[in-house]
């Protein structure tokens, strides 16, 4: 079987804000990511983005003295249920792919992923 993924995925909620192309300024999106790697993330949104569209995304990693930019492209949004105490808020699984990310950045993004990954080893060593 071949191995699609590139670059190592985590689970790890990490702060994530982005700006809809169709909501204006003023519609900053603050949610968490379900994963990350160097190549793009995953969260959980309750508006199914366009594929294709690309977003501005602002992420800063527990660790880090900054917080990185990027331009992230949706490349899967789907509903996966519904949510909240009215039972009408639908929640969608969105996934991103970066685009044109820099060296500096890419760097900054795999050496956190290692550094979890390592860390969970660690751990299940120790037990």
């Amino acid at each position: 079987m071949e191995q699609k993924r590139v670059y190592k995925r985590i689970e790890d909620l990490i702060e994530v804000e982005f700006v809809p192309a169709d909501s204006g300024a003023e519609a900053v999106i603050r949610t968490k990511t379900r994963d990350i790697s160097a190549g793009g993330i995953k969260v959980f949104l309750n508006k199914r983005l366009t594929l294709n569209e690309q977003l501005p995304l602002k992420i800063t990693l527990p660790g880090e003295k900054k917080t990185v930019e990027m331009q992230a492209e949706v490349i899967d949004s789907y509903l996966i249920g519904v949510v909240g105490d009215s039972g009408q808020e639908m929640l969608y699984e969105t996934r991103f792919k970066f685009v044109g990310l820099d060296p500096e950045t890419k760097n900054i993004i795999t050496r956190y992923v290692h550094q979890c990954r390592n860390a969970t080893i660690d751990a299940r060593l120790k037990k």
